[in-house]
């Protein structure tokens, strides 16, 4: 587990205001020439990804679902949420990996949901939250936003007393599911959570890039919604 660090020891780097603002160790710098930002051709437009040198692996700059914002200094619209319970059989990872290569045409080299050692590769222990500056990730509004959504959809999914029966009145269970599903959203984004596609029990197991709490979390255990950044080889000029 990556412990918290002490507040007295970290210096402050903002990032643009769209990102998040990080703290990090005394004399710590992003290496500049590790990742390499590149924009491809899809179906839908140009597509932002980064390339890692180290590890030979190209990821979508933002989380699925999200798009780079014009200036590409952050992230925009609302990323993809995954249940981490999800088995093979109820697979939502699958739908997201079909949309996001059927915009490809037909690549040598698809996009994949990466496993677990893929996804430590971009977890920065220098820095918290431990991200990189290179990718991109949900704005601060973003999470502002959410927060005050659940504050709505919790609320009318609270019971409620009526007078003239004198007996509590449950809620619609779409109001409850809209609840829920808020909390879950409002999670993944304060916890900075993304998923692999690696079990080690009845889901998928994830990594908080929070910096704070359990870094490594095995799915299925306990209710919890992740984002998903895809990843695949480097492809070559010939591909």
């Amino acid at each position: 587990m990556h412990r918290y660090f002490t507040p007295l020891l970290l210096i402050t780097i903002l990032l643009p205001v769209t990102s998040q603002a990080r703290e990090c160790l005394p004399g710590y710098q992003d290496d500049n020439s590790r990742f390499v930002s590149e924009q491809i051709d899809t179906a839908e437009g140009k597509l932002n990804v980064v390339n890692d040198r180290s590890t030979g692996l190209q990821w979508l700059y933002c989380p699925y679902g999200q798009h780079a914002s014009a200036d590409g200094t952050g992230c925009e619209g609302t990323p993809a949420f995954i249940s981490t319970r999800a088995n093979v059989e109820d697979n939502p990872l699958m739908g997201a990996i079909k949309q996001a290569n059927d915009r490809l045409g037909i690549p040598a080299h698809p996009w994949r949901a990466p496993d677990i050692k893929e996804l430590f590769t971009l977890y920065n222990n220098q820095c918290q939250p431990a991200i990189y500056a290179a990718q991109g990730y949900p704005s601060t509004s973003l999470q502002s936003q959410i927060a005050a959504d659940k504050e709505t959809l919790c609320a009318d999914a609270a019971p409620k007393w009526d007078e003239v029966t004198e007996q509590w009145i449950e809620a619609p269970d779409d109001v409850k599911t809209a609840c829920h599903a808020a909390e879950q959203q409002l999670w993944a984004l304060t916890n900075i959570a993304f998923g692999s596609d690696s079990s080690g029990g009845e889901g998928y197991d994830f990594l908080n890039f929070a910096g704070s709490g359990e870094t490594f979390n095995v799915g299925g255990i306990g209710i919890s919604s992740v984002m998903l950044r895809l990843v695949r080889p480097i492809p070559t000029i010939e591909e």
